[in-house]
């Protein structure tokens, strides 16, 4: 791990997901954080005054971006006085809209991980509004912080996954040493409301091994009816320290994705979300 990339929108959730990269960051072998806060100024806002739209100046837009270079300024030092001293911090600002500059700063940083503040709620951030697009979209591994969420050593971690796509588990086959802060116990839990495992545990079982024996893991079932709720129900009873969630459409994450999401996340305020890709 060496590089870590968080989009930045000055909100409570997301200096939060700041402090919790500065912390887990004395955990693993952080060589730069790069700070991204989008400035993005519609055609609309520039040249057609609304109701909705205020015609913004020349002068308005650049102090608007001189602001927000004080602020990255001071969010700088901050994250400098909490992190270890020989980890680069640079902050990047970039005139397009949120997904579109993150996805720049990937192509031109080629960051090994990005972090960002999950807050679904009544009240929702720049970052917060478009955390799901942000995630699904990233082509790296993207760690989504719950608000409030202190960083905790990441000891045990869950990893949801429907057995009958054991073979995603492959996927965690060295992420231990690209991630040397992460080497947790692992927690396999198959959400099965039907069922379906019965009388093939050991078949599940020997698969599971075979696939991470890298790792200490233990496989679990759950007959929960609703997926989502017997995965973060597991979580906070085991008290994970980490939810891993697998690429495809067996994954946790794939239960995020339709019309419970809003409900799923939010319901989701205590443990960090590492989507895998």
């Amino acid at each position: 791990m060496k590089t870590i990339l968080i989009p930045v929108d000055f909100s409570e959730t997301n200096n939060n997901a700041i402090k919790y990269a500065a912390d887990m960051s004395c955990d693993m072998p952080v060589k730069k954080i790069i700070l991204l806060k989008s400035y993005y100024t519609s055609v609309y806002e520039q040249i057609l005054p609304s109701p909705d739209f205020l015609q913004l100046r020349v002068d308005d837009i650049e102090n608007e971006r001189q602001k927000i270079e004080e602020r990255l300024k001071s969010l700088r030092q901050k994250l400098h006085s909490r992190c270890q001293k020989d980890i680069e911090i640079e902050a990047v600002i970039s005139s397009e809209p949120i997904i579109r500059a993150i996805h720049q700063a990937i192509d031109d940083q080629q960051p090994d991980l990005m972090l960002i503040g999950g807050d679904v709620g009544s009240e929702l951030s720049m970052i917060g509004e478009q955390i799901i697009e942000i995630a699904k979209s990233s082509p790296v591994k993207v760690l989504i912080i719950p608000a409030n969420c202190g960083y905790q050593k990441i000891e045990q971690a869950l990893v949801p996954c429907d057995l009958e796509a054991v073979a995603r588990l492959g996927i965690l086959k060295g992420l231990n040493l690209s991630h040397s802060w992460l080497n947790p116990k692992l927690m396999i839990l198959y959400v099965d409301p039907k069922n379906k495992h019965i009388g093939r545990e050991a078949e599940f079982e020997a698969s599971v091994k075979q696939l991470v024996n890298c790792y200490e893991c233990k496989l679990h079932y759950s007959d929960d009816k609703n997926i989502v709720r017997g995965i973060l129900n597991f979580a906070q009873q085991q008290q994970v320290q980490l939810i891993i969630a697998l690429p495809g459409k067996h994954s946790f994450f794939y239960y995020l994705t339709h019309n419970s999401i809003t409900e799923a996340v939010s319901l989701n305020a205590r443990h960090p979300v590492l989507i895998l890709k």
